[in-house]
């Protein structure tokens, strides 16, 4: 049945939840008032709807009463608290939240064994099943649109003015529901025995707590487990929302928590039995989850789209949830759960299958339980003369994913880099020689058809934004999913859903042309763009701009750094943004925006200051700014060390009275740090990925070079300092990959800011160690080194000018020192 009749009555009790009938009438009569005297016995049925508190229909002659108790037995610490139920059931009496009528709480476990209330019995239907089968579209909708103004009318009662201000604390619910939930999953399993997914997931969440939590203010009273099973609706208008039940975890908290728990349907896998889930597509009728979302907002008064760490409030909602089952599993176990079918839904398989989906959403990659260790091949030669054998293998050893254990490439990143291996090997090698001569003519700032063609042979075979996390693509999918023709086009946009780990072995391939990113739509300055557009732009601004981006339609550049300021520190910046009605207006010069050349750059993510008067780093904006907006300049393209990088080039500009819509400011007015800094992690991390590519290539420069050339009656690599520069650069080169995969690893596990020193670490190591192997290669290639004839020239300009576009090094040395300084101190203390 997808539909429970709450006038039907219930079941007979359990036998282990039966209760006394004769005492519970005595305690009525001599408590309520209105109890029919009349009456001298009860009938009594239980509520199979739920796995929580047991419930029960009381039938007192003609008047109807429902029962909540604890469930008897040993139960964990916190949990079940009815009394609870009962305050926040009394203090919404008067609002316009729907609730029951409460009528008595009885404390007294002599009674009826456990604590237990009575409210009033609300007629009307509650569905089960959150496709709403068999009801027209038009109903569907109407039940849906009442679930997020019911919950919305929930979140606009301020605590203070019910009574409610002690209910909970203010502040810092998330980080509680973190520590609470994690604390009562490790009391549901015997010792040694909690699932690694649930701990890993643990650890991510831990690590991952929105800044917001610390806000008092935005406080508000929390259901806990707000779903469309949980509220009675009209028997005949699915508009009208009479009661909301099963208060057992509310307090006060977060409401975007709440709003996530309650989006749960839209993620949840079908396979698992019992447990609501949405098909795919959805019924028509029912609204997608942007959609929904949308729906509370504008009844709550709030933005939309959220500006929110929605992929944190969802992990955070299945892990609530797999450790609720998790205890539901343990009561079956103990023989005291509410629900026949409580083992069921309590098993290790359900709670493993809700963890993997939590981790998912997180992007976080599963714990590795088969994964061994590979061993580094060594490529440096022996001491002696002329019986040695050439340098090789370099490239061997990077694909096999010579790392340590943990790090490794994942399975399925295997065959992607297998695939990647033979599209350079097959289609990009080949054509550097095109792309390279077509750099040099007159023609250069346009765009070569076998650049084109690349990328269509890459979508072809799948290899497509292959650096889209998987978080983005999960939030993207209401997007992509309404502007694709079908699974195929929306599986090539949101591509595979990476890891920062998984990707960092993709992107190390990538590295090893200056050609390669394009071809997959994972160059630089787009994938840093598409992520502020993705996590930070309106939908409007992601139709307009993201979409032709993942299709790689466009390219796009990023106008922050300025010639007449030190915009190694972003607050000296001095272009303005002034808002002029409905447009904002932009003045002033930038340069080094890398792509603003490509005859393809349709858009510029535009920094400057929208308030000079305001705090240090909330004065600065970001916006967005059509590359063909008249008072839009380019002045020139500016060169590194002699290569102009035609077609994409790196740009200065020049902004005179730039008019844009208002709706193209990003986020808001004095958030452009706030912007920088989400976008300071996995895009600027990307480069250090390439960087190893990059001294991959190099080094198999140098040993196929040292085999081909003679010197002095003698090989280059029978020369002893000929095999240290390669033993030197084969340590290095295997050192720096580690640290740039700890780094991609601490992404993945706990975001930007907990990354920040190991993020510094590799940006700082890697430049320079690649610069050194590069160095050593152009030695050995002698003048062919520094020209055309070999990519070592242009790889050399790229990976010295990176020691300054991804911030100074001293910058990066000054963030390792004090983040352990400040370890140091904490040790002592």
């Amino acid at each position: 049945m997808s539909t429970f009749d709450t006038s039907a009555g219930g079941v007979p009790q359990a036998p282990a939840m039966r209760i006394d009938e004769a005492a519970l009438r005595r305690y009525l009569a001599a408590t309520l008032p209105d109890f029919p005297a009349a009456v001298d016995r009860l009938e009594v049925f239980q509520f199979s709807h739920g796995q929580s508190n047991p419930t029960y229909l009381v039938k007192a002659g003609a008047t109807n009463y429902v029962l909540r108790k604890k469930p008897p037995g040993k139960v964990l610490p916190s949990a079940h608290a009815v009394e609870r139920e009962y305050r926040v059931l009394a203090a919404l009496q008067a609002t316009p939240v729907p609730v029951p009528r409460v009528l008595c709480l009885c404390e007294d476990p002599a009674v009826l064994g456990t604590p237990f209330y009575v409210m009033e019995h609300v007629r009307g239907r509650i569905f089960t099943d959150p496709s709403l089968p068999g009801m027209p579209p038009q109903q569907r909708a109407a039940a849906y649109q009442a679930m997020a103004h019911t919950l919305a009318a929930l979140h606009s009662v301020t605590p203070s003015e019910v009574g409610l201000d002690g209910y909970g604390k203010a502040g810092g619910y998330n980080r509680r529901q973190v520590w609470r939930w994690g604390r009562q999953y490790q009391q549901s399993v015997a010792a040694g025995q909690a699932m690694p997914e649930m701990l890993q997931l643990h650890k991510w969440l831990e690590a991952n707590i929105p800044a917001s939590d610390s806000d008092v203010a935005g406080t508000r009273i929390s259901h806990g487990d707000f779903r469309l099973d949980n509220l009675v609706y009209s028997s005949t208008d699915p508009s009208r929302v009479l009661a909301v039940l099963d208060w057992e975890l509310s307090t006060l908290g977060d409401p975007l928590a709440d709003l996530a728990y309650n989006c749960l349907p839209y993620h949840l896998p079908s396979s698992i039995p019992t447990l609501a889930s949405l098909p795919r597509p959805l019924p028509p009728g029912i609204p997608d989850e942007q959609q929904y979302i949308r729906q509370y907002c504008t009844a709550a008064g709030l933005q939309y789209p959220l500006q929110a760490h929605w992929s944190f409030y969802m992990a955070l909602s299945i892990f609530r949830l797999a450790s609720i089952l998790a205890g539901v599993g343990a009561r079956a176990a103990q023989g005291n759960a509410s629900s026949s079918i409580a083992s069921q839904v309590g098993s290790n398989a359900v709670v493993r299958s809700l963890a993997q989906k939590g981790l998912q959403l997180a992007g976080v990659p599963l714990p590795a339980r088969q994964q061994p260790a590979v061993a580094a091949t060594s490529t440096s030669g022996g001491g002696g003369g002329g019986g040695q054998q050439p340098p090789g293998g370099s490239s061997a050893a990077a694909a096999a994913g010579a790392v340590t254990l943990g790090l490794g490439p994942s399975p399925r990143v295997r065959q992607l880099l297998q695939k990647l291996h033979r599209f350079m090997r097959d289609h990009l090698y080949p054509a550097e020689p095109t792309l390279n001569a077509h750099a040099g003519t007159d023609r250069r700032w346009t765009v070569h058809p076998l650049q084109e063609q690349l990328k269509e042979e890459a979508k072809a075979q799948g290899l497509w934004n292959l650096w889209l996390p998987a978080d983005m693509a999960v939030a993207l999918q209401p997007l992509v999913q309404e502007a694709c023709a079908g699974p195929a086009e929306m599986g090539l946009l949101l591509g595979p859903g990476l890891t920062n780990l998984e990707y960092s072995h993709c992107a190390e391939v990538m590295g090893r042309s200056v050609w390669a990113p394009e071809c997959f739509n994972c160059s630089a300055p787009d994938t840093g763009n598409m992520e502020v557009l993705a996590r930070y732009g309106t939908r409007d601004q992601q139709r307009a701009w993201l979409l032709p981006l993942l299709r790689g339609d466009i390219r796009s550049c990023f106008a922050m750094t300025e010639p007449n300021v030190a915009s190694s520190d972003a607050t000296n910046i001095t272009a303005s943004i002034r808002r002029q009605a409905d447009a904002y207006v932009l003045n002033g010069r930038k340069w080094w925006a890398s792509g603003a050349s490509d005859p393809r750059c349709a858009v510029c993510i535009f920094m400057g200051k929208t308030d000079p008067t305001a705090a240090t780093h909330a004065q600065q904006s970001m916006v967005l700014a059509p590359m063909n907006a008249p008072g839009i300049t380019i002045v020139r393209p500016l060169p590194v060390f002699g290569f102009d990088d035609a077609p994409h080039g790196h740009s200065e500009l020049r902004f005179d009275g730039v008019r844009v819509p208002a709706a193209n400011m990003l986020l808001g007015e004095g958030r452009g740090f706030e912007i920088a800094q989400g976008r300071l992690g996995p895009g600027r991390l990307h480069h250090c990925m390439r960087l190893i590519g990059m001294g991959e290539r190099a080094l198999e420069l140098i040993a196929q070079r040292s085999d081909e050339r003679t010197a002095f009656k003698q090989k280059l690599w029978q020369h002893q300092s000929v095999r240290l520069d390669i033993a030197r650069s084969r340590m290095e080169l295997d050192a720096a990959r580690l640290v740039v995969l700890d780094a991609a690893h601490a992404l993945d596990m706990v975001g930007n800011k907990a990354a920040r020193g190991k993020i510094a670490a590799a940006k700082a190591v890697t430049p320079s160690t690649v610069l050194a192997i590069l160095d050593r290669a152009i030695q050995v290639h002698g003048a062919a080194g520094v020209s055309d004839v070999t990519p070592l020239a242009h790889m050399f300009a790229g990976a010295r000018t990176l020691r300054l576009a991804d911030g100074p090094d001293v910058v990066h040395l000054e963030t390792i020192a004090k983040l352990e300084l400040a370890g140091q101190r904490r040790a002592r203390l």
